[in-house]
């Protein structure tokens, strides 16, 4: 927002994002393991123009992540350091067989797409490949491509453009007033009694092996984490390192406190064994849970259970991923708490 800022009204003392120097372009090296390098040649470029050299250099690191390729100067003697973090795969450093060579070139093919801005026609094939080796039992294999869908699904949730905050001084408000209507939205058909989301109570434990077990409830009214309502609770029936157990405690605690103002909807971290150990308790209140592996919510249906599977960009999940992190730290904070006296 201050370079499009700058560029706008070219205040006098700031240099910086308003001179004329040459653009940026992102281009594919001719080798026989193609590289990207950025140079400033707008002849037959994949990408650019950039008018910041760090912005290119941002692009291709997060599309690392998805494709990867080497940077490394022709010829590579021995594989490099990112190679062990499957940021260079296959590496060109070692005797590559037929197939490695072949998938490499299909990285770089990728990497071409996704430059170009086809972000959908990669995502369709790498769940297809990643379906596949799992078909074929080479689950290394898929579990790469599974990485790799989850990195540009990360891509694929863009941040809000600044200059958006210019034209909408409300939009943080209006953002939040979406999450809670989609949210709301994709759960009313599995649970008749939601009303509107003005509370919502997110439960999460931590624990070492069962040893220093303490749980946390943190509270967001209006779609806005309020730390005044937040709570610790130490667990103290549950002689067990069961998650489960735990929460079940929790939340058989949480309900005996009238003078706490009522939910709208209690969310549990965790899936189906903490959700049905908490609906034995007859709670009354709108009750789902996140697990945190696929961020699938999961939500009481027919007498049994159903599974949502949200697109990462959902403004309703996101605002339980936030929530669910927040629990997390603040859970952690009194169990850190608690071995840090013994220790001590």
């Amino acid at each position: 927002m201050e370079s499009s800022l700058i560029r706008k009204f070219k205040p006098f003392y700031n240099l910086i994002s308003k001179d004329d120097r040459t653009p940026y372009f992102i281009h594919l090296t001719k080798e026989e393991y193609p590289r990207p390098v950025i140079n400033h040649k707008p002849q037959k470029a994949l990408a650019g123009p950039f008018l910041n050299g760090l912005i290119p250099r941002r692009i291709l690191k997060s599309l690392r992540a998805v494709t990867p390729y080497c940077l490394a100067q022709r010829p590579v003697k021995t594989p490099c350091f990112y190679s062990h973090l499957n940021l260079c795969r296959p590496c060109p450093g070692s005797d590559l067989t037929s197939d490695q060579k072949k998938e490499y070139q299909k990285n770089i093919l990728r990497l071409k797409k996704l430059l170009s801005g086809n972000f959908a026609g990669v995502k369709s094939q790498l769940t297809a490949n990643m379906l596949q080796a799992s078909k074929l039992q080479n689950y290394d294999k898929a579990a790469n491509l599974r990485d790799q869908l989850q990195a540009l699904e990360n891509l694929l949730n863009t941040p809000i453009a600044a200059d958006e905050y210019l034209v909408n001084p409300n939009l943080v408000q209006d953002q939040r007033s979406l999450s809670l209507d989609k949210l709301e939205a994709e759960l009313s058909a599995y649970l008749p009694t939601l009303k509107r989301l003005n509370r919502i109570e997110m439960f999460d434990v931590a624990h070492l092996s069962g040893t220093f077990a303490t749980a946390a409830m943190v509270v967001a009214v209006n779609g806005q984490p309020n730390p005044d309502y937040y709570r610790h609770f130490k667990i103290k029936k549950a002689q067990t390192d069961s998650d489960v157990d735990m929460m079940a405690e929790v939340l058989s605690r949480r309900v005996k406190n009238a003078s706490w103002p009522t939910p709208d909807l209690i969310v549990l971290d965790g899936g189906i064994p903490q959700l049905a150990a908490v609906l034995k308790l007859d709670l009354n209140y709108p009750l789902i849970s996140l697990a945190k592996r696929q961020e699938t919510i999961v939500v009481p249906a027919n007498g049994g259970f159903q599974e949502l599977n949200l697109d990462r960009s959902h403004p309703g999940l996101r605002l339980l991923q936030n929530l669910r992190n927040e629990a997390h730290r603040f859970s952690r904070r009194l169990h850190h708490r608690l071995r840090g006296k013994i220790i001590s």
